[in-house]
């Protein structure tokens, strides 16, 4: 017999949506689906350490695609490896919360493997607790000029990571916060990691001490040619456009090896732009 759960999952993955619409369009699909088949979602009223360890569990243990997904997570040059730790739903009539959150695995090194959980970990708990708090007051001003309860259009938040470079020596992997609204708000969070001196990577690390020039060079040069096609818009110098990089610009490795700063919506460029990613080939040894 033909699961139906396995058959929605797969329509449901196999359907494009434009960018702002696919973590609402993803949501509302599960959402249905969850309807089908019994609840499992984790709730965040567990202590972290229950819901991660009850819900790796859970997975590993009550669907096989998961166990396999997990032993097939590359173990980088068998120093580390990320993998999903918690990964859960929470849906009322204020807000939908999608949460899959990673995880670091390093062997020889427990302290920089614990520091860098327990920041993922508080961050997300902060960031979470801050939309959900937003969601209450937004619903609370709905309701306060008349809104009817019932017609509140629940806040999306979605928690989400993709595994950038992965390598004998580096492991980059980004963690996406994305809330929707009246429209779509993400913030980026980059994990740079020297396997090799089990430290976190700054750019100027990759890129050495003329690390801001050679970014701002690239992030120009990144505009002047994006420019050349006028449906890009990009903010003027002075007036909320580039000027230059941060000391901490997020940034991310790519499997180039060659780094790639971040900006997000709304920072160089108006909102229809989304986030902004610049390459800065590695500087060679002539250089």
């Amino acid at each position: 017999m033909n699961d139906p759960w396995k058959e929605a999952r797969s329509a449901y993955e196999q359907i494009p949506v434009p960018d702002e619409l696919e973590f609402a369009v993803a949501s509302a699909v599960r959402a249905g689906n969850r309807r089908r088949s019994r609840r499992r979602a984790v709730h965040r009223g567990l202590t972290a350490a229950v819901a991660s360890c009850a819900c790796f569990v859970l997975l590993v243990n009550a669907s096989p695609t998961f166990a396999q997904a997990v032993s097939n997570v590359p173990v980088l040059g068998s120093l580390a490896r990320v993998f999903t730790v918690e990964e859960y739903t929470v849906e009322d009539r204020e807000h939908l919360i999608d949460v899959r959150l990673p995880a670091l695995d390093m062997e020889g090194d427990t302290d920089l493997e614990q520091r860098i959980n327990t920041e993922i970990q508080t961050r997300i708990d902060q960031v979470l607790q801050e939309a959900e708090d937003r969601a209450r007051e937004t619903k609370a001003a709905f309701v306060a000029t008349g809104g009817d309860p019932d017609e509140f259009m629940p806040i999306i938040i979605s928690v989400d990571y993709e595994i950038k470079c992965q390598n004998d020596q580096y492991l980059s992997f980004i963690i996406t916060k994305t809330e929707i609204l009246a429209s779509a708000y993400s913030e980026y969070y980059a994990y740079n990691i020297d396997l090799q001196a089990g430290k976190k990577l700054t750019l100027k690390d990759v890129l050495g001490p003329d690390y801001m020039e050679l970014a701002n060079e690239a992030v120009r040069e990144g505009i002047a040619q994006r420019s050349q096609d006028p449906d890009n818009i990009y903010f003027e110098p002075g007036e909320g456009g580039f000027e230059s990089i941060d000391e901490d610009q997020t940034f991310y490795l790519n499997q180039a090896g060659n780094a790639v700063v971040v900006f997000e919506k709304y920072e160089i460029a108006p909102g229809y732009m989304g986030m902004q990613e610049f390459e800065i080939p590695l500087p060679t040894a002539a250089d």
